[in-house]
């Protein structure tokens, strides 16, 4: 593909050849290219963006060739990413893994997973009726988070189930680790199984020599990506890659079809369009400049009394060999605070939203959207925070909270315990039961507990802890977790 092409934008066109037609709109959305809007949603939305919600089929294609741009549009962004074939979707990375899992796997087929996946690939595992075999990755005992799964964890894993469809990883994790994608892919095909990454937190990898080995370069066989996350497509906008012969596309793309929207949001897929032509023309300059703000901001905030922050050092260790450095976790233990209190100080006191928060640490997410002052309103607010806990008297210390609950073993698939019949326990007698939900806290989405999981009385101790501490959580039907779904005489 020539530099000229790569720099197409068919989504962008099409949406520029619509609006310089003045067409008149007789299909979806009702509103009419906003004409019939409320005027609420005229001012939050404001007139030009309601214009640009133009369907697809029958807006910026005719009802008989639908999809042409959208087409265009994929094969460019399998160019850029480094694949064959590119799937858009409009609901972000989760529907790209369920189907994925739902191509390359059915009832009772075995799949290696990483226990730190996102709750998506669970859910993918309950639609298809496969069989996790949990690889767990190690835990940072100082920063309470998830490294990543090392080599020789997936290899025992392959060696005892050799009929398994195929071996995910999460990479980059949530807090930047990145596996080892180029041995895992040697050790996933000598097995005759494919390798997906889930590369949510990667969409930008590709494009700096700087940053870490992205997941097709690596010899993955697929991957998804969220564009929303790291680089300017509207949030939901994710991508399905795929690549060589252990992946059939078609059935890949009949389970993208089925699992996502026909009516999807125009703007969204013209924002994937938009973001991958930037990335293509100017994309190592962008990230060339991101990471030196990366760097400066992890200079500055680990020099704030009380404060560190996770660097590249820390984290090579098994099951980690990169890092990105653009994903800030930062400690506020030294000065007695969790990520929670560190978070609502940064809201509440100085108007600073950040990625996330978890018992021990906070996550700030740095990109080419950042500059010289969001990066100095981020230190200097940090440095209030640490002063003013010094004032009070606040000194170096131990946040206490639960150690992440080990997996404990798979009673049944995820599917029927899911679907199977259930009761309502207290919490406390929930141990030695099997659950019949999953519990996620989040961010970042990853399970503690997983439907066909029996329930330790570690897994019960946490989770009891963490509602205590105002945990938000996904999946349990009680979401204060007083009461747990369990299976029903299991």
């Amino acid at each position: 593909m020539t530099e000229s092409m790569r720099t197409e934008a068919p989504f962008v066109e099409a949406m520029r050849a619509y609006r310089h037609g003045h067409t008149t709109a007789f299909h979806t959305p009702g509103y009419k290219l906003g004409a019939g809007a409320p005027a609420d949603l005229i001012e939050a939305l404001g007139e030009r963006f309601l214009s640009s919600d133009v369907a697809i089929a029958g807006g910026l294609d005719d009802t008989q060739t639908s999809g042409s741009a959208l087409r265009r549009a994929e094969a460019l962004a399998a160019d850029a990413w480094g694949a064959e074939r590119a799937f858009f979707t409009a609901n972000g990375s989760s529907s790209g893994l369920q189907a994925l899992v739902m191509t390359l796997t059915g009832l009772s087929d075995e799949i290696i997973v990483p226990r730190n996946a996102h709750k998506a690939l669970l859910a993918g595992l309950i639609l298809s009726g496969a069989r996790p075999v949990w690889v767990e990755p190690l835990i940072d005992e100082v920063w309470q988070i998830a490294v990543n799964v090392p080599l020789e964890r997936y290899a025992t894993a392959i060696e005892a189930h050799p009929r398994a469809r195929a071996v995910f990883v999460t990479s980059p994790s949530y807090n930047g680790y990145c596996a080892d994608l180029a041995g895992l892919a040697t050790l996933a095909h000598a097995a005759g199984m494919p390798l997906v990454v889930d590369q949510a937190w990667g969409a930008h990898l590709r494009f700096s020599p700087e940053l870490p080995l992205d997941a097709m370069a690596a010899g993955a066989d697929a991957a998804v990506i969220s564009v929303h996350k790291q680089l300017a497509a509207l949030s939901g906008a994710s991508v399905v890659l795929a690549a060589g012969e252990r992946i059939d596309a078609e059935r890949l793309r009949t389970m993208v079809t089925m699992l996502c929207t026909t009516s999807p949001l125009s703007s969204m897929y013209l924002s994937i369009d938009a973001a991958r032509r930037q990335m293509v023309e100017d994309g190592e300059a962008l990230w060339g400049a991101a990471l030196r703000l990366a760097a400066l901001a992890r200079e500055r905030v680990s020099a704030i009394p009380g404060l560190s922050v996770l660097d590249r050092d820390e984290a090579l260790r098994p099951g980690s060999v990169d890092f990105d450095p653009v994903r800030l976790t930062i400690s506020g233990a030294g000065l007695g605070l969790s990520g929670y209190e560190l978070e609502r100080l940064l809201r509440s006191d100085h108007a600073i939203a950040i990625e996330a928060a978890d018992p021990h640490n906070i996550v700030a997410n740095i990109t080419f959207g950042d500059s010289d002052a969001t990066v100095d309103r981020l230190v200097i607010a940090l440095e209030t925070i640490s002063s003013r806990a010094a004032a009070k008297g606040a000194g170096a210390t131990t946040v206490e909270s639960p150690k992440l609950p080990l997996f404990t073993g798979l009673a049944c698939s995820p599917r029927e315990a899911f679907f199977g019949p259930s009761e309502a326990l207290p919490l406390r007698a929930c141990v030695g039961r099997v659950s019949a939900e999953m519990v996620v806290p989040y961010p970042p989405g990853i399970p503690v507990l997983g439907p066909g999981e029996e329930i330790s009385s570690e897994t019960v101790d946490y989770l009891i802890e963490a509602a205590a501490r105002g945990a938000y959580v996904h999946g349990p039907r009680d979401l204060s977790l007083a009461t747990l779904l369990v299976v029903s005489n299991v």
